[in-house]
């Protein structure tokens, strides 16, 4: 699959921003505990409200397109909050990935 949000540009992506992910499993698993389900949009908006009132480098942007890959990352990463985020499954997706496909750069921390 190609295009700008394709599984290859994010994880370029993530690894030149890996404090993107950190934030954002933060602010997930906090609404893990008091929610069965929510929304990764609201995560992502919080993670970009925390980029920018923090001012530690507001130099990059957080595109939605970004979205649905970080709930399935998060989604894998934590498989006990598996189902915590609402997904689509699409035949030809560049989001039908396992474990071992995130590489070792891409496990939570």
């Amino acid at each position: 699959m190609n295009g700008k949000w394709s599984k290859e540009n994010f994880e370029q992506f993530d690894r030149e921003n890996p404090d993107i992910f950190k934030t954002f499993a933060h602010f997930a698993l906090i609404a893990t505990r008091h929610r069965r389900y929510y929304s990764a949009k609201a995560v992502f908006h919080r993670v970009r409200w925390e980029t920018m009132v923090s001012g530690k480098d507001d130099s990059y942007k957080i595109d939605d397109g970004w979205i649905s890959h970080y709930a399935r990352k998060f989604m894998i990463c934590y498989p006990e909050h598996d189902g915590f985020f609402q997904t689509r499954s699409r035949r030809d997706s560049y989001h039908n990935v396992s474990r071992e496909t995130l590489g070792e750069n891409n496990e939570a921390n």
